[in-house]
């Protein structure tokens, strides 16, 4: 039989890890959303120009894929493999992670269409969103040699 020193520790440690399992899971179910800074350089006229800062947060993935299916890809984008139109879809994604400065949808809209802004340099704000947004938990792994 078991001594009765060694069942008091056997159930010590298992409502200890009962009680680290809930915290683990509060822990979870508390998880802030992701949030990312990052600057762009934004030239001027007279060849200067100054950097600025964004910053991103990332949306649930319920509204990820309610603004995917909101923007579906046209017949030939379809035909292409796309799932989503690009250039409605990528000023919907950057307004909708946009914190700082808060761009609305027409805000999104105007940078993504303006003759001021390369495909490169709008492509890099919606990569930016769509890399925040689809990214997994940054998990540290140990491993036990």
């Amino acid at each position: 039989m078991a001594d009765s020193a060694d069942v008091k520790d056997v159930k010590a440690r298992q409502t200890q890890s009962k009680k680290s399992k809930a915290a683990t899971l509060d822990m979870l179910k508390g998880k802030n959303r992701a949030t990312a800074k990052f600057s762009i350089y934004l030239p001027d006229d007279q060849g200067d120009g100054q950097e600025v800062e964004l910053t991103f947060r990332a949306i649930g993935s319920a509204e990820y894929d309610r603004i995917v299916s909101k923007y579906p890809p046209t017949a030939e984008q379809r035909a292409e493999g796309s799932s989503f139109n690009l250039d409605t879809f990528a000023p919907a994604l950057i307004a909708a992670v946009s914190l700082e400065p808060p761009l609305s949808l027409e805000d999104a809209q105007e940078i993504w269409t303006s003759e001021e802004w390369s495909r490169g340099e709008v492509v890099t704000l919606w990569r930016r969103a769509l890399e925040l947004c689809n990214r997994g938990l940054d998990i540290p792994f140990t491993a036990s040699v």
